[in-house]
């Protein structure tokens, strides 16, 4: 039993972005999380605060690609969605409702924690961050290897487009070939008429031949 869906398309409304982006966005997403960690981490023995100057702004520019993202694979979904068999389809569709639920409640928990670290200045509040934050990295990478596996599986916008592009090239082909068939048959056929010798009229009088005399 998957997560209960969760819609946000009114992101779609605001903002549209060409097809073929989720991918390179993806890579952002899933960096950026990563990267915050090992600073926080660094920052926890450190504690500068020029270090959580440079996570707040990393996680600013993570929203923004994990929005983009959404928006993005909402376009690549709607693309892939037709090649798809019902196992791809269902894929996709549980891929998309993980992502909504890392945006809503998991980037969401990360931003709230990173606050409340901040003001309490508390080392219990900063490894309370540090875990929530650990498993908000799992996710992602959780999220990635699904969405590998939804390309690279179930062939969204690769495997299902070249089959039948190749299924699209071999009817083109057998078109092709019963078509000069039959432009060559047709081609005997009038020749064959043309050869044929004209039918006499009934109506035409032939003389009779002259019956030989003994």
């Amino acid at each position: 039993m998957g997560l209960p869906e969760i819609s946000i398309t009114f992101l779609d409304k605001l903002a549209h972005l060409p097809a073929h982006l989720h991918p390179p966005m993806v890579h952002f997403v899933i960096a950026l999380p990563v990267i915050i960690f090992l600073i926080e981490s660094v920052n926890l023995v450190l504690r500068r605060k020029s270090l959580d100057v440079v996570t707040v702004g990393l996680l600013i520019l993570l929203l923004i690609f994990l929005l983009g993202a959404y928006i993005a694979g909402v376009t690549d979904g709607k693309e892939a969605w037709d090649y798809l068999d019902e196992n791809g389809q269902a894929a996709l569709k549980a891929h998309k409702t993980f992502g909504v639920y890392i945006i809503l409640f998991g980037f969401t928990s990360v931003a709230i924690f990173k606050v409340i670290s901040l003001i309490s200045n508390s080392i219990i509040f900063n490894i309370l961050y540090m875990l929530i934050l650990a498993l908000f990295v799992v996710l992602i990478l959780k999220q990635g290897k699904d969405g590998g596996e939804l390309v690279n599986t179930h062939g969204a916008n690769v495997d299902k487009v070249k089959i039948l592009d190749d299924k699209l090239f071999d009817l083109q082909s057998v078109y092709e070939d019963l078509n000069a068939s039959y432009l060559e048959l047709k081609g005997e056929d009038k020749n064959a008429t043309k050869k044929k010798k004209p039918l006499k009229d009934k109506n035409s009088t032939v003389a009779p031949e002259p019956i030989a005399k003994n």
